[in-house]
């Protein structure tokens, strides 16, 4: 069957079922360890003061975190032959188009194995809030944000006022979205190691980053002129407004990142040569 960038409904059905019966051999025992992390905090809190507490909000949020590394990581263990030049030969003889391919791999990567994850953190969080001892004293939808899978971050309004708690539900939901995508391009470049490479490159980048921005905010601070400006600005547009232009930058930055690297990875898979 010709590899065109054609899309076929049935084909496209098979392709996913194909990767969902690889899912589980290939990613079912890294899924279930992501969804298992909470209770190792549990179990630690448990075993260091029984009288801790932890929140619903904190529990979302640690259940938001390890199922984003099931996103991470999901590239580099189902596709992981992809951009092999020998054994990708089967990965590229599917009877699929490159363009099924790789929705397919948009869909596992991105919704498929983070909410996996979830539901089995939210569901190994009822088992926990079911024991008659532990940290967990209230249940999931009982925290500030609401149901936990679809959900706004809270934000004191006694601490900061003007701060749109939206804004930063939005910086945070969209780097769900552009940190998987770095990731899934790394797989389609690195042969061995693609998650700790990738780690390791980003790393490196804000390392460098850092070295160079040191000094540039050293100096600005130094300069009175700039320090006059940023008070001036602070106080007539309001801290609250302006970390509320910064969550939108951030939101925004993680859109355009996203876009460009599923569009670079989408380039990777159709000139990919085997």
């Amino acid at each position: 069957m010709s590899m065109n960038n054609t899309f076929d409904w049935n084909r496209f059905c098979k392709v996913v079922k194909k990767d969902f019966r690889n899912l589980w051999p290939m990613f079912g025992t890294t899924m279930i360890v992501l969804a298992s992390l909470p209770f190792a905090v549990w179990l630690m809190a448990l075993v260091i003061d029984r009288t801790a507490i932890i929140t619903p909000n904190v529990r979302v949020a640690m259940i938001m975190i390890f199922s984003s590394l099931a996103a991470l990581m999901l590239p580099s263990r189902l596709y992981r032959t992809m951009n092999l030049r020998n054994e990708g030969i089967y990965y590229a003889m599917l009877p699929a188009s490159k363009l099924e391919k790789f929705v397919s791999m948009l869909l596992f990567t991105f919704i498929v194995a983070p909410v996996v994850t979830y539901l089995g953190s939210m569901a190994l969080d009822v088992i926990l809030r079911l024991m008659p001892t532990g940290p967990y004293h209230q249940w999931l939808w009982q925290g500030d944000g609401g149901f936990p899978l679809i959900t706004t971050i809270p934000m004191d309004d006694e601490v900061m006022p003007g701060f749109h708690s939206w804004m930063l539900t939005a910086a945070t939901y969209s780097g769900l979205l552009a940190s998987p995508a770095i990731f899934l391009y790394a797989a389609t470049l690195f042969k061995k190691h693609k998650v700790l490479y990738t780690f390791l490159i980003l790393y490196l980048i804000e390392f460098v980053l850092t070295v160079i921005a040191i000094p540039v905010v050293v100096s600005l601070v130094k300069n009175p002129d700039f320090m006059e400006w940023f008070y001036d600005t602070v106080f007539k547009c309001g801290y609250e407004n302006m970390m509320n232009w910064l969550m939108g930058i951030v939101a925004v930055f993680n859109i355009i990142i996203f876009v460009l690297f599923t569009w670079m990875t989408w380039r990777r898979l159709k000139k990919m040569p085997y």
